[in-house]
């Protein structure tokens, strides 16, 4: 196998993801919020595709020829276009801006170009070859052109993302690891543009280079060391029971989903055990008010009901109030 210490770290950090990819799942299933779902959605998207494309190009090689190479590189185009949709995502839901950003719209974006680039490559035979490569022509050159609008679409929506990050004039450390996922991505997609460059006009020798310098991997590598120890100082299972008292925790609440003062208010008689009807003689307002102050709160926090948002409230930790 060549490139051996390259297969090495390939290896390693598959495996480093494998213990990462349960971690996030137990950290949603705990939490139940959007945020950490779209951080297991995220996670999952790159360990599955990263298995794939390891398998593909790295155990077929060439060594393996016809329908099986064809599917195989297939399925990891498709998969890899997992990635970009979900790395978006998880940048949209961090920064809160669903109602800017429809993710049906970003699903539907990449669900056109999936199929369109898939039908043009099969056509074109450019799976006919490890290389990928093929003949210049019309074909080709409309697949170029949506290869090109993919990538600046998903620029433009990045560009769009730090916009947002910027205007609400927060210099906290969520803002910064939220631009720093927007700059990663952007360049990202500009690894893409070469990679897709290459394909097009460059030898398979030049190819085989180009991938050896896929980001990614290293991306990976980090983002499943931040989140091993974000679980660690979470401790969703309790381990180390460095739990805060219940107005601590509420006030996390309130900020982390950016919650009214009123709404806080009710929150705050919420996690002590009062009833509509007592929240609303304690803040002397309607009662329906206070429904429609609960429903706000179902909203913003991704919750459902009384029993979702107290369980998120009581796994709040010491992580949440040291940040």
């Amino acid at each position: 196998m060549e490139n051996t210490f390259f297969n090495f770290l390939y290896i390693a950090v598959i495996i480093l993801g494998g213990v990462t990819l349960p971690l996030t799942i137990i950290l949603y299933m705990k939490e139940r919020d959007r945020y950490h779902r779209a951080m297991a959605l995220f996670i999952g998207a790159i360990f599955v595709y990263m298995v794939v494309d390891f398998v593909t190009y790295y155990f077929l090689g060439e060594r393996v020829s016809g329908k099986a190479t064809f599917a195989l590189i297939t399925l990891s185009d498709i998969l890899f276009y997992l990635v970009v949709p979900s790395w978006l995502y998880l940048v949209i839901v961090l920064i809160g801006a669903e109602q800017s950003i429809k993710p049906r719209f970003l699903i539907g974006l990449t669900v056109v170009y999936e199929v369109l680039s898939q039908f043009l490559s099969i056509w074109l035979g450019r799976y006919t070859s490890y290389s990928l490569s093929m003949e210049t022509g019309v074909g080709k050159l409309l697949l170029q052109i949506l290869d090109v609008a993919y990538v600046a679409v998903i620029i433009a929506l990045c560009c769009w993302c730090g916009v947002i990050v910027i205007q609400k004039h927060s210099r906290g450390k969520g803002s910064i690891v939220n631009l720093l996922l927007i700059l990663l991505l952007i360049g990202y997609m500009l690894w893409i543009a070469l990679w897709d460059y290459t394909t097009w006009y460059k030898g398979e020798d030049r190819l085989i280079d180009i991938y050896a310098m896929d980001p990614l991997i290293l991306f990976y590598a980090i983002l499943s060391a931040f989140v091993i120890y974000y679980f660690y100082k979470k401790d969703p299972l309790k381990l180390n029971g460095l739990q805060i008292a219940p107005e601590d925790a509420v006030t996390i609440i309130a900020r982390r989903y950016e919650l009214s003062g009123r709404e806080k208010e009710v929150l705050e008689l919420l996690n002590r055990g009062n009833s509509n009807p007592q929240i609303a003689a304690e803040l002397s307002i309607a009662e329906n008010t206070v429904k429609r102050h609960l429903s706000n709160i179902y909203r913003k926090t991704g919750t459902q009901s009384r029993h979702e948002i107290l369980f998120k409230i009581s796994n709040v930790n010491q992580i949440d109030l040291d940040q």
